[in-house]
């Protein structure tokens, strides 16, 4: 069964969590909702080129699952899948998108739609289109999922005007309302209306009746019918190495953008670093490798842009699959061990990633307010301080390499996902660079099209994995990944068995990780602070997950061509994945036709 969650795509790896001061409310920052003329795209002309590795031969046009729709999951889905609103990373304010404007004021949203919009199909967006997709969304998530547990209710007063109510209201709570890709009434209302009854109910996610509905949504795939959108941009063409999109005239912003056409060439890393080699695109959000940059970095026209990540790449060990690795003193001699700069160098090269200023397990932009450069240990490559640490735990070094404290020798697997080049080449790394030390490391790539469920299943002894925030700019999106993504702690899905419970430490005894962390999400301004500054010494101390490096998210525009100035304008703290500036400002016809 197919799980209908937005996040499950090529970057979208947890739940939708959050922490900071964003979304309390928004005006209309993208003025005008359509075209004033008749003609496509008003003004529009020319054609902007975009490369992603859609797979038209499994993927299909059912968008209420997400992550095997067309092209659904790329960042270029903000162009044809609107949804209520996207976020300025750097101020955690909403841009309005279909929403006119949205406020919550204490635990009730309010979103008011822009009028005289249109799918495809012809029928209007309503806010019963936006209601639907909220109680789709809200049945399908899964439990502990922030925002989706607290959500209660959400009611369309009017055609325009949607009303959600949250149980708890706290800062990031309605980013996942404000986040759906509306999908249309038209085609979706039956499943719409189950959902409801459903979520009305009680039922939640992994019910016998989710499950049903599930699987009778995973059963339609629409090929047989159009792709039914709302945006800017609508299907013209689809092939299977390119997709063409033209200017949806009843659409989202159709009169601002300044592109007649949108196309989409199908490419892996290699394909990609081809059509930039021949300037036959013009943006490209493929993770590169430092090799691949070295190949591309001449180019005329060539512009890398290069903002600074909220998440980045580290180890998961799998404390319930090998309890020696419960012991702290295992997993800080594994950060001693690590030449982190030699690893981020080889896997993304230099501008492609940084070395966290302290290992709270926060990325600097969140770190920077709460600890100094001294107060916590600094993980730096230092082979004796990492000996040490193995002895006191009980491991002897042997002629064929380390041996646990029962006398086994120590042997691991270390899994990257295959296509995943900054997870390969980072695994490759991790795997060499234990294996220098003694501690014998094998490394292999699993298949790229679940390793969520291998990591939710805790089907691994060492796995690369991110570390930090990799969804929402908010601080206690950082503790989720830390200790509660891939760690359900169930019979069936175990993850990388970490307490997060009671949980000692060496400088503040024994605290309770699941209290801190509701702390940090819910609690007043100074009791936030308080609980994110404990959580960073606890992280820092026991090390849920090993902190490599942060990611620097770097994309590539080619300027000249078919584009003029291509870049994040405003939005240059926005993720790539999550609210990509580019497409932000395609949208708001900052990005224009040569």
């Amino acid at each position: 069964m197919t799980s209908q969650t937005i996040e499950f795509s090529r970057r979208r790896l947890m739940q939708a969590v959050g922490l900071g001061a964003g979304g309390a409310a928004a005006a209309g920052v993208l003025g005008a909702c359509q075209a004033d003329s008749g003609d496509d795209g008003g003004d529009a002309s020319g054609k902007f080129i975009y490369v992603y590795p859609f797979e038209t031969t499994t993927q299909h046009y059912n968008a209420a699952i997400n992550n095997a729709a067309l092209l659904a999951s790329s960042p270029a889905a903000e162009l044809f899948m609107p949804r209520p609103a996207l976020l300025d990373w750097s101020t955690n304010e909403w841009i309005p998108q279909l929403a006119e404007s949205v406020s919550l004021d204490g635990s009730t949203l309010t979103v008011k739609l822009r009028e005289g919009l249109k799918w495809t199909d012809g029928t209007d967006v309503t806010a019963a289109d936006v209601t639907g997709t909220i109680y789709l969304q809200k049945l399908n998530a899964g439990q502990g999922t922030v925002g989706w547990d607290e959500l209660e209710s959400a009611t369309a007063d009017d055609d325009t005007t949607v009303t959600v109510s949250y149980s708890a209201a706290f800062p990031g709570v309605e980013h996942g309302a404000l986040k759906v890709q509306v999908l249309p009434r038209s085609r979706y209302g039956d499943w719409m209306d189950e959902a409801e009854e459903l979520v009305a109910s009680g039922v939640i996610q992994g019910d016998d009746e989710q499950s049903a509905l599930s699987e009778k949504i995973a059963a339609e795939d629409f090929l047989d019918e159009e792709f039914i959108t709302c945006g800017a941009y609508k299907f013209a063409e689809i092939g299977e190495t390119v997709v063409t999109m033209d200017v949806h005239e009843d659409g989202l912003f159709a009169d601002q953008v300044k592109f007649a056409t949108f196309e989409i060439q199908k490419g892996d890393n290699p394909a990609s670093v081809q059509m930039l080699l021949s300037r036959e695109i013009d943006y490209c959000t493929n993770v590169l490798g430092a090799t691949d940059r070295q190949t591309i970095e001449k180019v005329d026209g060539l512009k890398e842009i290069s903002t600074p990540g909220f998440d980045g790449i580290g180890l998961m060990l799998n404390q319930g699959r090998h309890e020696e690795f419960a012991d702290v003193l295992v997993r800080k001699a594994f950060m001693y061990i690590f030449d982190t700069e030699v690893i981020g160098e080889i896997a993304k090269g230099g501008g492609g990633y940084y070395v966290p200023a302290t290992y709270s397990g926060l990325p600097d932009p969140h770190s920077e307010d709460l600890f100094g450069n001294d107060e916590l240990e600094y993980y730096a490559t230092d082979h004796d301080k990492a000996t040490e640490l193995l002895e006191e735990a009980g491991w002897t070094k042997e002629d064929d390499g380390w041996h646990k404290p029962d006398g086994d020798l120590a042997e691991y697997t270390l899994i990257g996902v295959e296509g995943w080049t900054d997870f390969t080449l980072t695994g490759e790394q991790a795997a060499s660079q234990l294996s220098e030390f003694g501690i014998n490391v094998e490394y292999q790539n699993v298949p790229e099209d679940n390793p969520w469920g291998i990591w939710g299943a805790g089907d691994f002894d060492i796995a690369v994995r991110h570390w930090g925030n990799p969804f929402v700019p908010y601080v206690y999106g950082s503790w989720q990944m830390a200790w509660f993504t891939d760690n359900s702690g169930t019979e069936d899905a175990p993850g990388m068995g970490v307490p997060t419970g009671e949980v000692e430490t060496e400088s503040l005894g024994t605290v309770n990780v699941e209290d801190l962390y509701l702390q940090a999400q819910q609690g007043s301004e100074e009791e936030q602070a308080e609980a994110n500054k404990t959580l960073g010494i606890v992280f820092n101390e026991t090390l849920p997950r090993l902190p490599l490096y942060l990611n620097q998210r770097v994309t590539y525009a080619i300027e000249g061509v078919r584009a003029e100035e291509v870049g994040p304008g405003p939005y240059e703290l926005n993720d790539v994945y999550f609210d990509n500036p580019v497409m932000l400002r395609i949208l708001e016809g900052a990005i224009e036709p040569v």
